[in-house]
């Protein structure tokens, strides 16, 4: 074969590939398994008492804002992408589901079962979190900054770089009889989270992996870190030492960053 038939060769395979890439890339996104008024027609027609049970349908990218989902069963669901800004998620089964990119800003999802969720980059600013069930879930760079009555178990969550600047997440004095109402992050990963000016009053950080978070202005009286990492961890304007409890049984205090 010639040099110009090789290089005639060559230009049509490129052709060829470059096609493949362009119909690949203008193919439509799969679509979601319902639409948003479909949504809201079996939202519309279910009770509180016999709540709609969406587990395992693909809603990812549905515009469901300001929706109330009357205590849903959405167990295993897709709302990846979803728009759920300033929705009542009040008591709704959200176990495993998947929100990736989700908005939840000004949501309110109090008593909500999230435990093994995916919220990973999802939007939950303003969100009001009280009793909720966060176990074991990813909320790897989720934005919950200025979060609201954040009285949720978190206990091996991952929060890796999540940003909880401004979060509302001190005891609930008020419900001294039910026992101490306060924000768990048992061996959560908090690593390079963002919790400057957060509200962590009592709250129980113990083994919690805090190395190069930033508590800078935070409230931390009498907030648990026995067994906590507060490698680089930074604490300036956290009040001293004083304020934590079992401070003496975290690891790498001498890296803490105090002053």
């Amino acid at each position: 074969m010639g040099v110009s038939a090789t290089a005639g060769l060559v230009r049509s395979r490129a052709a060829l590939v470059g096609l493949v890439v362009l119909v690949l890339a203008s193919a439509p996104a799969p679509a979601a398994d319902l639409t948003t008024q479909q949504v809201l027609d079996l939202i519309g027609a279910a009770t509180e008492l016999q709540p709609v049970d969406l587990s395992g349908k693909d809603l990812s990218t549905l515009d469901l804002s300001g929706v109330d989902f009357k205590r849903a069963k959405l167990r295993g669901a897709n709302l990846s992408g979803a728009n759920l800004a300033g929705a009542n998620l009040f008591g709704t089964v959200l176990t495993g589901a998947t929100l990736r990119d989700a908005d939840l800003s000004g949501a309110i999802l109090d008593i909500a079962l999230l435990d093994g969720a995916d919220l990973s980059r999802a939007n939950l600013s303003r969100a009001s979190i009280f009793g909720v069930l966060l176990t074991n879930a990813k909320l790897v760079e989720a934005n919950l900054s200025g979060a609201r009555r954040v009285i949720a178990n978190f206990t091996n969550a991952n929060l890796t770089r999540a940003n909880l600047a401004n979060a509302d997440m001190a005891a609930d004095m008020r419900n001294q009889p039910m026992g101490l109402m306060r924000v768990f992050f048992t061996s959560a990963n908090l690593t390079d989270a963002n919790l400057t000016g957060a509200n962590l009053g009592r709250a129980d950080l113990s083994f919690a992996n805090l190395s190069n978070a930033d508590l800078t202005g935070a409230e931390v009286f009498n907030a648990d870190v026995s067994g906590a990492d507060l490698n680089g961890t930074i604490l300036r304007g956290t009040g001293g030492r004083e304020r934590l409890k079992n401070l003496g049984h975290a690891k790498n205090v001498d890296r803490a960053i105090f002053d």
